[in-house]
């Protein structure tokens, strides 16, 4: 199944590249810090795949957004989103109906709190919140609050210590 993430990994590039290349890197660090987040918190495999489908994904909307409303709000992007999702993966046969609804619930409130929660997809949730700190759309300031208020999982807190509070992750070994 890891050739189905690089696959779609190499779609989600090329989209990009053809329509706003800042998203590729924003994209590719999510699904890093997602894929790290899930294994560290002993997610099972088919969990992780899902996990990273979405955080490639996750951000698919932006660039037709911007097209068709001239910004990237949550509210249009995902549902933007929500619609490339199910357009792009039918395509690819090897997901299950149920797996592909999942991915555009994921796609199209990957802003929202509740929801992460409610369909398991902390993960992705907090690594998008780490992203969007560290690449300036929130205030680093509040980044202890934002952790306090949103980070759920010990692994997404070890980032958040690392990164905003400058202490030591906790290191476990696979």
């Amino acid at each position: 199944m890891k050739t189905l993430v690089n696959t779609l990994m190499m779609r989600v590039i090329e989209y990009f590249a053809s329509k706003d290349m800042s998203q590729i890197t924003h994209t590719l660090c999510v699904h890093e810090y997602t894929r790290l987040i899930a294994l560290r918190e002993g997610y099972k495999t088919r969990k992780v795949l899902l996990l990273e489908l979405a955080a490639l994904l996750h951000d698919i909307g932006c660039p037709r957004s911007k097209e068709l409303y001239g910004n990237c709000l949550p509210v249009n992007q995902e549902r933007i989103g929500a619609e490339i999702v199910s357009e792009w993966m039918p395509a690819y046969g090897k997901l299950a109906p149920k797996e592909i609804d999942w991915l555009v619930k994921v796609v199209g409130t990957h802003h929202q709190l509740p929801m992460a929660k409610e369909y398991g997809f902390e993960a992705l949730f907090e690594a998008d919140l780490i992203v969007n700190l560290m690449e300036g759309y929130y205030p680093k300031e509040k980044a202890a609050l934002y952790e306090k208020n949103m980070v759920r999982t010990g692994s997404g807190k070890a980032l958040f210590e690392l990164f905003f509070h400058h202490g030591k992750m906790d290191i476990k070994s696979d």
